[in-house]
């Protein structure tokens, strides 16, 4: 029976045996809602959020290298940064997305195997049955033969050649050694016809079995069609939202492009603006020593006609009183703990030294330390000194600067820029802590935070080797 079935049955009812023996049928339920994607991209996302966290701590450090750009800039800046932060995450939900849909797909062709074979031992079963339906159709005409013929009173041969057409009793045996006469044939046929039938029960039952397996599986095939649909319409998301993120960086980068040549003409104001800051600060160093100078002199020059007047009253010579040295000595001179800490946090965003400009390309003196001052954070005197400006400059914004004297012989002053707003007032003296004002983002700054420096002889060194 099973030779009359077509080799591409005969396969597919193979491959349902296979699964059905191996364990690898799966209900609907499971095969729909169960169904595992690539977990490996679970690690690649995770990854790439930590880059996306990292890139947001990074973001203080751009600020702070972006210090004297102006506000538009900083700002796209910031938003390349934060579009390039969430590309990597972005790729990896892709890829995920992608993956997904690929299983779907291949676990929708594995049900389609499994239905296919279901379908083919439906009809192979089906077979079956139409063909032992037609034995014992045979058979029980057999039998009905055999007795109609006996109730007619002929003989079992010629019964036998009624029903089989042999012409004799040999060619009767020839044809079916086993039965020796039409009682046992008529006996047999009724054993037949009751076993084909008990078989068919049997296969009915698992007929059954195998169309509700077949119903489900049609259900389950449905499910999938519905679940790869919304995997690729997510996918198909996933994908534009990449690409639009592709699109803003490479909008922000023309962004950033065309203003580099007007912004590289401000930074050379801005810079210009700032050495005349400092030329200024050298200036009033070389007035305050030209004024020492002056004060030396005429103390000097006292002290010597003091000595004459004194010798000529005394009739001889006397020994001087002495030269007047500067205000400080080496003790207490121009070393780490010179200066107390002017913001509250110790925390250093920025420190001093040449730094690299990322978007303009160029490097340049970063002249101070930035410290890390919120919006309206008291700022308070490095150490006791006369405010010599409490004012706004151009660049540093709203500045105080306090002249500390002389320390080991050298001038020392120290200003405090971005200042939101003063708490004292030129010529004001000042002692060590005392409040002077409040951070902010005047002038070029990219946020609240407090630009500290220090000027030794006029000028700028790095205020954290005099900081304690």
């Amino acid at each position: 029976m099973m030779a009359r079935l077509r080799p591409s049955l005969i396969a597919a009812v193979a491959v349902f045996l296979v699964a059905l023996v191996t364990g690898t049928l799966v209900s609907g339920a499971d095969a729909v809602g169960g169904f595992q994607t690539a977990s490996s991209y679970d690690d690649d996302i995770e990854r790439a959020k930590d880059r996306q966290d990292t890139y947001e701590e990074q973001l203080d450090d751009l600020e702070a290298a972006l210090e004297d750009t102006s506000a538009a800039i900083v700002k796209a800046a910031r938003r390349l940064r934060q579009t390039e932060a969430k590309l990597p995450a972005a790729q990896a939900e892709l890829d995920e997305a992608k993956e997904a849909v690929a299983q779907a797909i291949v676990q929708q062709k594995l049900v389609a195997d499994k239905l296919a074979a279901a379908e083919a031992q439906d009809a192979a079963i089906t077979e079956q049955i139409l063909a032992d339906e037609a034995r014992i159709d045979e058979l029980e005409d057999i039998v009905a033969a055999l007795a109609r013929a006996q109730y007619q009173g002929v003989g079992d041969d010629e019964a036998l050649s009624l029903v089989f057409g042999a012409s004799t009793s040999q060619e009767f045996v020839d044809k079916f050694a086993e039965e020796h006469n039409a009682s046992r044939v008529q006996t047999n046929a009724l054993a037949d016809v009751e076993e084909i039938a008990a078989v068919n029960r049997n296969r009915g039952a698992r007929q059954e079995a195998v169309r509700e397996y077949i119903v489900e599986l049609k259900a389950e095939a449905d499910a999938l069609v519905v679940k790869t649909k919304k995997l690729r319409a997510k996918a198909a998301e996933k994908k534009a939202a990449l690409d639009a993120l592709v699109k803003k960086q490479k909008a922000i980068k023309a962004e950033l492009e065309a203003q580099k040549k007007e912004e590289l003409k401000r930074q050379r104001q801005i810079a210009a603006k700032q050495e005349a800051v400092r030329d200024e600060i050298k200036s009033l160093v070389k007035k305050k020593l030209a004024e020492e100078e002056a004060k030396r002199k005429a103390a000097a020059e006292a002290a010597r006609k003091a000595a004459e007047e004194a010798a000529k009253n005394n009739g001889g010579s006397g020994s001087s009183s002495g030269s007047s040295g500067s205000s400080s000595g080496s003790s207490s001179g121009l070393v780490k703990g010179a200066l107390g800490w002017p913001a509250p946090s110790h925390y250093i965003t920025s420190s001093y030294g040449m730094r690299f400009h990322p978007i303009l390309h160029y490097w340049r003196l970063h002249a101070g330390t930035d410290m890390r001052a919120y919006c309206g954070t008291p700022i308070y005197a490095a150490r006791e000194g006369r405010v010599q400006w409490a004012t706004y400059r151009l660049g540093l914004g709203n500045s105080v600067l306090i002249d500390h004297g002389y320390v080991g012989g050298k001038s020392l002053m120290s200003s405090y820029n971005h200042l939101t707003s003063f708490a004292v007032g030129s010529g004001q003296y000042v002692t060590k802590g005392q409040l002077v004002g409040y951070s902010g983002n005047t002038g070029t700054s990219a946020a609240c935070h407090l630009h500290f420096e220090v000027y030794v002889n006029g000028n700028t060194v790095d205020p954290m080797t005099l900081v304690g």
